[in-house]
């Protein structure tokens, strides 16, 4: 409705004169446009050209302040005949002049012609005619009175020309900053200046003076702060200023900080030793400085902001001008096409028209717009086409209805073919189950030709006996209903071959209804392969192959199950976790095959203490676990777990030899210590570890104890991957004598942990979590480190041949994150000899020895490193590793020492193992040594070392540095 009118007007228009009133509009609307930008452009551009007049006259006036205040300095000082001061004092008083002269001509008579700027006038007049009439003190404050209606006078100015105008927020901080924040600071400075000077060569201050330089001192520092918050707002309005006014302000706060120190220490102190000449020219260059920076970079970067925003602003109004003139070319260029484009497509449709009408039948439109008149063409050209298609409609369903003929003997053919050549066996069948379809794959399958079988009933043929009643009823019941539930879908049956045989098929059937009845097409699959693979497939994921036990995963499921159980029935469950002790040192000595018999044995044993309804299960290596369910008291599982231990200690024979083993069993009961599978399986493993630590041979209840003894060893090891980065690591010190001399040659490098809340932690609590952990490595490389740096430290203190022996574990031997040349390296870099530093480690190592100790054994001895057996005879070593190894050093254990006076047969394995070690060239070191008589007894037997509480107990290197101090004297 709203349209109505100008549609009406225009349905009486031709094109022409439509396209004249658009292209008429058009001008107009962005004439219109571009005289609201000009107008809005030029409310930028004019206030931005009269904040430069401003700064021009601001300038000026500034300088004419900046001329004031030097006077002011000069000429309230007495300077006793200082000819080189006088002559300052008359130079500045004509620049002071032409200044105030220069600044009058450059403003406008707008400004100059208020009251205010008259008392200017006046007050200058006054200073100029009456100086040299003034007291100092009255020249100060003329000076400081004119210098106050300067900068009232400037703010005016700023007022009118620049800060009222400014429509930049950053642009307005800037310049509020430089003419009022920075005058503020500049002003303090030039009266400290004036008071410090005259003071000075006074040579005294009076208590009025002292206040009067703290409150100047006072109002400089609230100036700058002011200075700095206004020079913050820029910024955070233009983070491009970021980096000069960064600069700015640490120079006028530098040149604040000059001013300030040398006052109060020279001044305020009362030291007066700076000469007052000196002072002024000091504060002169700091004033000029802060002047240096006003008008070069903070009135310099406020007038650069304003030209940007002026070029700016024009750039704007003539892109924006052209742009409109351009969009108005634009768019007569699209209106006259558009409108050639309307009279030509319109003419074409007219013409062919014509031809239609004249009888060309297979005349058609062709445009090509994509416009309403394309729809006007299409509804042509369809029209002409259906007059065509009814022409020839019969001749065509002729053609077709022969052609469907001779397509349905063909596809019944190819149909033939296509199930002939089937892989599934095709099975075809009517409503009464007379087979009358038989590919060659049911020949195969069955076994039946299909010349024998065509005419027969499924019934008899494929279905076994015990199906076909059941198979009756369903054809029954889907011929009754039109349903059954095992249509056009697969599903698993057995089948019957024709020698008897049954064998599982799976098997799918699709009805197909024709004239009225029904015939079914059956299509099955031999599935016997498959379900012999999917049941070994099955038996490998769920059972161990050694031994044929169920494995983890069927562990877990048959937990799940037995658990689902209890909870209806009420009962308990035990869980028993069985690790064989020893198992890996019979593997490495025997052999692998007769370790995988120890396995099976044991699991045989293991099985033979169960009922049949629990589950015994291995879980990788020598770990075996036991469910037993539905239990009603705790005695129950200690039968069986002691059935189980007596089984396991009866002697094993592997081939040819006989070996003995135990285990050590964990044991947990659901729901007693935990509903959750993981956490009872955690709680057995932990119970089996105790019994394991209790001796072996013997099972243990989890307790909730063993709970907290895991979380502390747990948050110990958390603890413990800090303490090196924490720097909590201490090394102590265990010195070692030579029993010929009595002198402390050697020291034994023994870790220490500095706990932060539990003190000191010796190493028998941590070392075997850093051993678990692999931190051992890191904490190892640390206290080799540690100990180089302090031998390097102590200098001349020790021997040249005094050496730290530092203990090593199989774990970094066995670590590929450990390398000896990384030692050796550090060696040099500190210039200590590589024999300076001797390893120990355990008989242990040498037992289980592989390619990886060999290498490193080898590569210490080559770079100089000594070797030592710590804890010799404790282990299984033999003198054939001492023959094949480079070593240097045996310590005899503690546990033969401390009875080497009471028990015959400790010293005579020690006087054994010295006579031996000697024979090889070997040194001997006695450890734990306590009492006289062990010393000796020791030396008698010719030990050549020896250390232990007699000496020293271990010792920070404080004290073992006292010790070589005391023995060095």
């Amino acid at each position: 409705m709203v349209v109505f009118p100008i549609r009406k007007l225009l349905d009486r228009l031709n094109y022409t004169r439509k396209f004249t009133i658009l292209w008429l509009l058009s001008a107009v609307a962005i004439a219109v446009v571009v005289y609201s930008l000009i107008a809005s452009l030029d409310r930028v551009i004019e206030p931005s050209e009269r904040q430069l007049q401003g700064l021009a006259l601001i300038e000026p006036i500034t300088q004419t302040i900046q001329h004031l205040q030097l006077h002011r300095g000069l000429s309230t000082t007495p300077w006793n005949n200082n000819t080189t001061m006088i002559e300052w004092q008359i130079t500045e008083q004509k620049k002071m002049i032409s200044s105030f002269t220069n600044m009058l001509e450059k403003m406008p008579a707008h400004l100059t012609s208020d009251k205010a700027f008259n008392n200017i006038q006046t007050n200058w007049r006054r200073l100029r005619e009456e100086m040299a009439y003034l007291t100092m003190e009255e020249r100060f404050i003329a000076h400081t009175r004119l210098i106050e209606q300067l900068q009232t006078f400037k703010l005016t100015v700023a007022d009118v020309y620049t800060l009222t105008l400014d429509p930049q927020i950053e642009t307005f901080y800037l310049m509020n900053t430089a003419i009022q924040r920075l005058p503020r600071v500049i002003e303090p400075l030039g009266q400290i200046r004036a008071h410090g000077s005259s003071i000075l060569a006074s040579g005294k201050i009076s208590d009025q003076q002292r206040i009067q330089l703290h409150i100047l001192i006072a109002r400089l520092e609230t100036a700058l702060k002011d200075f700095n918050t206004n020079l913050e707002k820029t910024v955070r309005h233009n983070t491009l200023l970021q980096a000069s006014l960064d600069e700015v302000s640490e120079k006028i706060m530098n040149s604040a900080r000059q001013v300030i120190e040398l006052t109060q220490s020279d001044i305020l102190s009362g030291h007066f030793t700076t000469p007052p000449d000196k002072f002024l020219r000091i504060a002169t260059m700091e004033v000029d400085n802060n002047y240096t920076q006003l008008y070069h970079s903070l009135l310099t970067t406020a007038r650069d902001l304003i030209q940007q925003r002026i070029k700016q602003a024009k750039k704007t109004l003539f892109t924006s001008v052209g742009g409109a003139l351009l969009l108005l070319l634009l768019v007569v260029y699209f209106s006259v096409s558009i409108y050639y484009t309307i009279i030509g497509n319109i003419q074409s449709l007219v013409r062919t028209a014509r031809a239609f009408a004249n009888g060309d039948l297979d005349a058609r439109i062709q445009l090509t717009t994509r416009d309403e008149l394309r729809w006007v063409g299409d509804s042509f050209n369809e029209m002409a086409d259906g007059f065509n298609a009814m022409l020839e409609a019969r001749i065509k369903a002729e053609t077709e209805q022969e052609e469907a003929k001779r397509a349905v003997m063909e596809g019944r053919e190819r149909l033939h073919t296509v199930i002939d050549s089937a892989l599934d066996a095709v099975v075809q069948m009517d409503a009464r189950e007379v087979i009358i379809g038989w590919n060659h794959q049911a020949e195969v399958i069955f076994g039946w030709p299909r010349e024998e079988v065509l005419g027969k009933t499924v019934s008899e043929t494929i279905i076994p006996p015990q199906y076909r009643e059941a198979h009756r009823q369903g054809l029954k019941h889907f011929l009754n209903t039109g349903d059954a539930p095992i249509l056009n879908t697969r599903v698993e049956i057995t089948g019957l071959h024709r020698n008897g045989n049954e064998f599982p098929v799976e098997l799918a059937i699709t009805p197909i209804l024709i004239s009225g009845k029904y015939e079914f097409s059956a299509f099955l699959r031999d599935i016997t392969r498959k379900k012999e693979s999917d049941a070994l497939i099955w038996k490998q994921a769920n059972f161990d192959s050694l031994t044929g036990l169920p494995n983890r995963q069927m562990f877990y499921d048959r937990m799940e199950q037995e658990i689902k159980k209890t909870h209806r029935f009420g009962s308990k469950i035990a869980l028993l976790f069985i690790d064989l002790d020893d198992f890996k040192e019979i593997n490495d000595t025997l052999g692998h095959s007769l370790g995988d018999i120890l396995l099976q044995e044991a699991a045989r044993r293991i099985s033979f203490c169960v009922r049949e309804s629990d589950t015994v299960a291995r879980l990788g290596g020598d770990e075996f676990t036991v469910i037993l369910a539905e239990i009603e008291e705790i005695g129950s599982a200690e039968r069986v777990a002691g059935d189980i231990l007596q089984k396991l200690a009866a002697p094993f024979r592997l081939g040819e030899e006989v070996v003995h083993v135990s285990a050590s069993i964990g044991i947990t009961l659901y729901p007693d210590d935990s509903t959750e599978i993981e956490a009872l399986f955690r709680n057995a493993d932990q119970a089996m570890y105790i019994a394991k630590n209790n001796g072996r041979n013997r099972f243990e209840f989890f307790t909730p104890a063993m709970q907290q003894m895991a979380q502390n060893r747990m948050r110990m090891i958390k603890e413990l991957r800090v303490a090196l980065s924490a720097n909590q690591f201490r090394v102590f010190y265990q010195p070692i004598i030579d029993l010929n001399t009595g002198d402390i040659i050697k020291a034994e490098a023994l870790i220490r942990w500095q706990h932060p809340e539990r003190g000191l932690v010796t190493p028998a609590e941590f070392i075997p979590l850093a051993e678990e952990t692999g931190l051992i490595v890191d904490i190892g490389n640390w206290v080799f480190r540690e100990s180089a740096r302090q031998l390097k430290h102590w200098g001349s203190l020790c021997d040249r041949e005094f050496q730290i022996s530092v203990n090593m574990s199989p774990i970094q031997f066995h670590s590929s994150d450990f390398v000896c040349k990384a030692w050796h390296t550090y060696l040099q870099e500190l210039e200590l000899p590589p024999h300076s530093f001797t390893i120990e480690i355990t008989e242990g190592l040498l037992l289980d020895i592989d390619a990886a100790v060999t290498d490193k054994l080898v590569e210490f001895h080559d770079i100089g490193i000594q070797v030592a057996i710590d804890d010799f005879g404790t282990g299984y070593s033999s003198l054939s590793y001492l023959k094949r190894f480079d070593i240097d050093y045996l310590k005899i254990d503690q546990s033969f020492v401390r009875d080497l006076a009471t028990d015959p047969d400790d010293m005579a394995l020690s006087e054994a193992i010295i006579v031996m070690a000697h024979k090889l060239g070997l040194k001997v070191i006695a450890e734990g040594v306590e009492t006289e008589a062990q010393q000796k007894l020791l030396f008698a037997a010719g030990c050549d070392y020896a250390q232990g509480y007699l000496y020293s107990r271990p010792i920070p290197a404080e004290a073992l540095e006292q010790l070589l101090t005391a023995a060095a004297k």
